[in-house]
């Protein structure tokens, strides 16, 4: 979503230096109210809206891209209570949706999320939450999917599964509106010039294999990555927030 705007394709007269990490050191980046602009998981969101707002452009949310419960055979994790299962990070709406449906009564072993597929294959946990390009390549890595939680999510809600989105500090919001036309212009550079930001994928992706790349970014980055409004009221009624958190 940033590739084209932070290649220098979109004309702005703004500078932005970016920091790039792990979705959880976001998290937590955005709970010390360090970053200006960050993306963060929804689940934490409620935690920082004193001083942020969420941008209506630049989110991950949709169907059938949520979240995978995944281990080396078929288990049955609802009744493996006590069991460690690993996570990509407290804050994450990974997380938040696990407990949802099955709970808390697990060992839960915070990691990146690049490290989780290992832990599982090697028995270090009973099975993992894999998120990003996880959902594309566990059969390949020899595991099993358990749960899909994204469909857990959308046979009880009937609505898209919220997954990140950007937030703005909120003594930035003048500068909103602006923001969001370019992550708008950034998206619609992208998916009109994908070959031009390829390489710049590339080189920050986990999973450098082209396919997975574009299935990846087909999947997460849709009409509600362009603009959030539809989902609004949902979202609000997910976070416990209000309409005018959005900007």
């Amino acid at each position: 979503m940033f590739g084209a705007l932070l290649e220098g394709h979109i004309r702005t007269a703004h500078s932005f230096e970016p920091f790039m990490d792990d979705i959880e050191v976001l998290n937590n980046k955005a709970l010390d109210r360090e970053l200006d602009i960050v993306k963060v998981s929804y689940g934490m969101i409620p935690q920082v809206l004193n001083d942020y707002s969420v941008l209506k452009a630049g989110g991950a949310l949709g169907f059938g891209c949520g979240p995978l419960i995944v281990s080396v055979k078929e288990t049955d994790i609802a009744s493996a209570k006590g069991a460690k299962i690993a996570i990509p990070g407290i804050h994450t709406s990974a997380f938040r949706f696990f407990r949802h449906f099955f709970g808390s009564d697990y060992e839960f072993i915070e990691m990146r999320f690049d490290e989780i597929m290992p832990a599982v294959k090697e028995g270090r946990v009973l099975a993992g939450v894999v998120i990003h390009e996880g959902r594309f390549i566990y059969r390949e890595e020899g595991l099993v999917k358990l749960f899909d939680l994204g469909e857990l999510w959308e046979e009880k809600y009937k609505a898209p599964i919220p997954l990140g989105a950007i937030l703005i500090r909120k003594t930035l919001t003048q500068y909103a509106d602006e923001i969001n036309r370019l992550l708008r212009q950034s998206i619609s550079f992208a998916e009109n010039n994908y070959t031009e930001i390829q390489q710049y994928i590339k080189k920050h992706a986990q999973e450098l294999d082209d396919k997975v790349i574009k299935s990846h970014i087909d999947l997460y980055v849709n009409d509600y990555s362009v603009d959030m409004s539809p989902a609004i009221d949902g979202l609000c009624g997910f976070l416990g927030c209000r309409p005018e958190d959005f900007v």
